[in-house]
């Protein structure tokens, strides 16, 4: 089996950065099975690929949306400025403390160095100039036919209303990093189009407005935009890494306030927004911000119960997360409930510490009822919720300290607390204890976590970065975790643990090799057991993977992985898996042509086996399949820039399995051995000014 493609925005170009992308992705990918969109952490490495920041002047916030700098490193950098003036060239960065050959290899295309300028004073008509507009369309599908898009015998309608393809386009003007307008607009495959239930065109639209440093107001949104405060535990809109290979990149850096470009129809509010300094009142008062936010806008939900003689729904029983609205049974629980979302943080920066205060209350249309398991005793209950955080940030000398307390208004508390040190230039620490009560409530909270949620959960964290050698990176960490109560799959309270740890060698700026070996030991019901009482397992999955990556010429760049799982279950037989695979990427310099394509080989022994692996894809999407069962993954990816300001992306991918003639279930099931996936992509960029 194939997991879903997942939705969100890729990178083109630059072997660097989709290899650090990819390996990012491919980490949280397997620490999840809920689809992820990655918009904004790509977004961030975009816009900073295309405006590289300036190390002499650069912001520490800047610096944390690279997601790959610790607050140590970026701390160093600013002492390396005090001791030694400005940084004469990008090489000069080998001398700054904790900032090692991997960081360099990496960051290296998001920064520069070069005078520092003094800040021009924004003017209308260099808006227009200079500002880039943006437009974007995209086609997929899937080329076979699938059974919920064909009338079955003694149906007058297929189960899906709409046609099999998926149709998206965007549109965005920036300004630098200071003016942002755009929408988005998308049709999921099987939804109908500008006709039945979608008369209005697309299923999906999001606009947004986003002012940056305009006098005291340092962000303003109008439109859509997401929210991030302290640790994510109070609130937190949008993607937040958890336990990744970058062991000591274990804090959040918080965004704050910011646009919402991205598909997904739940993590994101709709409304106003806006962030000021209040040093405009006073001098005394230029170290406070003052953020504020109130949304309004309909979501899905399954109704629960309905009024007898109204027929308005008097309960909901669970939020719908997909989107998808393609049957009859989808649309009838889309946008059934209204919520209305306020808050706001104070937040007060110093040289080295900082501490915020975030509140944020959420209110129903609908009360909110979950199923009466009793592993749903402590869940949410209601029409209203309101959580109240206090976060803090301090760094001593070569300690970092971080954390974040909150509570919910049935008195429920939940804590995360974190640090990281430097014992030595290549020797580094993090550690992170969290202990989420199985009272605390909140439907808004993003926080690092062994599973998706803040509740009922207790763990530490220990992390560890070291360079034994020039040339080589020690990366792992160790997690315990515990569930005091119950959770869906696991019927009585219950502990595990993982383990990581991955050797990294650079031999040269051509050269990239890893080796990473992961271990998980995780609670679950038992299957099979069907009379009498649940009984909980521990399973153990291992992962063992080497990749390499060889950069043969300017032109062609060759990657190559191994990766082989194995999974022992009491309940089950013993499984095991492998993929490996064959990447060619090829960018002719005298062409305006870029080619990447893959082949691959896998096998499993069943689905707690399966593999995921990160695919090269169009501009502004992501594919992380996870494969199952014995087969062949091959794809191949097109870019053709037609003009300076004109790129068309063509990628076709196929999926061949050898042990099957049915391929999926359901309303996805297609009759044959191979699915081939299709999708095509066009980008127009103009500037008012007539250039690029």
């Amino acid at each position: 089996m194939v997991a879903p493609t997942l939705g969100a925005q890729s990178v083109s170009g630059d072997p660097k950065k989709e290899n650090l992308i990819e390996r990012l992705i491919e980490t949280i990918t397997e620490q999840s099975d809920a689809e992820i969109d990655y918009t904004e952490f790509v977004e961030d490495l975009s816009f900073f690929y295309d405006n590289p920041i300036n190390l002499n002047n650069a912001k520490p916030e800047d610096l944390r949306r690279l997601h790959l700098l610790s607050e140590l490193q970026i701390q160093n950098l600013a002492s390396y400025r005090r001791l030694y003036g400005d940084l004469l060239s990008i090489y000069e960065v080998n001398l700054i403390k904790g900032w090692d050959q991997e960081i360099i290899y990496s960051l290296l295309p998001f920064l520069t160095v070069a005078p520092v300028k003094q800040k021009q004073t924004l003017k209308f008509k260099n808006v227009l100039k200079y500002g880039k507009h943006e437009i974007i369309g995209r086609y997929y599908d899937v080329l076979e036919p699938q059974q919920g898009y064909i009338t079955q015998p003694g149906d007058s309608l297929p189960d899906y209303l709409g046609p099999s393809y998926q149709v998206f386009t965007r549109y965005r003007f920036k300004y630098k990093d200071r003016i942002s307008i755009g929408f988005t607009a998308e049709k999921d495959r099987g939804e109908e189009w500008f006709g039945g239930s979608q008369p209005q065109g697309f299923d999906f639209y999001s606009a947004h407005l986003m002012l940056k440093d305009f006098g005291p107001i340092k962000t303003l949104v109008i439109g859509d935009f997401q929210t991030q405060f302290g640790q994510g535990l109070t609130l937190w809109n949008g993607i937040g890494f958890r336990k990744t290979a970058y062991a000591m990149n274990i804090k959040r850096n918080a965004a704050g306030i910011r646009a919402y470009t991205a598909t997904n129809q739940f993590t994101f509010n709709r409304g106003i927004a806006a962030t000021a300094n209040l040093g405009f009142l006073s001098k005394a008062l230029k170290n406070l911000d003052i953020s504020g936010f109130a949304s309004h806008k309909p979501i899905d939900g399954n109704i629960g119960e309905l009024d007898s003689l109204t027929g308005e729904a008097l309960e909901v029983s669970s939020f719908l997360l997909s989107g998808l609205h393609r049957t009859a049974s989808e649309l009838s629980k889309k946008n059934t409930i209204d919520e209305t979302v306020l808050g706001g943080n104070l937040t007060y920066r110093a040289k080295s510490f900082k501490l915020g205060a975030t509140a944020v209350h959420t209110q129903f249309s609908t009360p909110f009822s979950p199923s009466d398991q009793l592993y749903n005793k402590y869940r949410f209950a209601g029409d209203q919720l309101t959580n109240v955080g206090l976060d803090y940030d301090w760094l001593i000398r070569k300690l970092h300290v971080f954390g974040e307390f909150s509570m919910s208004d049935n008195g429920g508390l939940a804590m995360l607390q974190g640090m990281q040190i430097s014992l030595h230039s290549n020797l580094n620490f993090s550690a992170l204890y969290r202990n989420f009560s199985k009272e605390y409530q909140n439907l808004k909270s993003n926080a690092v976590s062994d599973r998706f949620g803040t509740q009922n959960e207790e763990g530490l964290y220990v992390g560890f970065e070291a360079s034994p050698f020039k040339k080589v990176k020690l990366q792992g960490y160790v997690d315990l975790f515990a569930y005091p109560w119950l959770r869906s799959n696991i019927a009585y309270p219950s502990r595990g643990y993982e383990y990581l740890v991955q050797a990294s060698f650079i031999p040269n700026r051509n050269v990239e090799m890893y080796l990473r070996f992961r271990h998980q030991n995780r609670p679950e019901n038992a299957t099979g057991i069907e009379t009498g009482p649940a009984e909980v397992i521990h399973y153990q999955r291992q992962n063992y993977r080497w990749n390499i990556t060889v950069r043969v010429s300017k032109e062609i760049q060759l990657r190559n992985r191994l990766e082989w799982v194995t999974v022992s279950r009491p309940d089950k037989p013993f499984e095991m898996g492998f993929m490996m695979y064959q990447d060619l990427i090829f960018k002719p310099l005298k062409l305006p042509l870029d080619f990447s394509g893959r082949i691959g080989l896998f096998s499993t022994q069943g689905s707690d086996a399966r593999v995921y692996a990160y695919e090269n894809d169009v501009l502004y999407s992501f594919t992380v399949p996870g494969f199952s069962g014995t087969g062949m993954r091959t794809y191949l990816n097109i870019k053709w820039e037609v003009r300076p300001n004109l790129t068309l992306w063509f990628r076709w991918s196929q999926t061949y399995y050898s042990d099957r003639s049915v391929i999926s279930s359901g309303t996805e099931e297609i009759e044959g051995d191979a699915r081939n996936d299709l999708r095509i992509q066009l980008r127009y960029t103009f500037r008012a000014g007539g250039k690029r």
